[in-house]
């Protein structure tokens, strides 16, 4: 019972966990540049990348240097700059590299309100979805969620 209530408490009120690394994919300089300091509020460490491609590219690199998958969180943006998109990413992480929700949690941002769209993110993999514009606590709140249930099922 008190790991369920802990569990609970940590959605609510999620405690930073200090070097936590993310792979964040966002084209918009700007939007980046937010975000990233406000993940970096949290204690997280951040690896910022531009496209799809890059992101691949990144997650390949980290596998190749047997460091894989070199990050405990990968955020996307869905739409993105580039000949590929976040969902890209997000399968390339799931069915290229066979990481699964917990091993790998994988946050998707998106503006795109069909709800037709979002459910099949979900079902394609995401372990959630961040509605754009991005509030800053629910943002936080989800993502230090997913690293909490990927480290506590690491450690079960």
């Amino acid at each position: 019972m008190e790991a369920l209530a802990t569990f609970i408490r940590g959605y609510v009120v999620p405690e930073p966990i200090p070097g936590a690394h993310v792979l964040y994919v966002e084209d918009s300089r700007v939007v980046a540049l937010a975000t990233k300091r406000m993940l970096e509020s949290q204690q997280l460490k951040v690896s910022h990348v531009a496209s799809a491609e890059d992101a691949i590219a990144w997650l390949d690199a980290r596998a190749a240097e047997g460091d894989a998958p070199g990050c405990d969180l990968v955020l996307t943006d869905l739409y993105l700059t580039g000949q590929l998109t976040g969902k890209d990413v997000l399968a390339h992480v799931r069915d290229r590299m066979g990481y699964g929700k917990r091993r790998l949690p994988v946050l998707v941002m998106t503006g795109d309100g069909n709800r037709d769209n979002q459910i099949d993110l979900l079902h394609a993999g995401a372990n959630d979805l961040v509605v754009k514009p991005a509030d800053e606590r629910v943002l936080a709140s989800k993502a230090l969620f997913q690293l909490r249930l990927s480290a506590m099922q690491a450690a079960g």
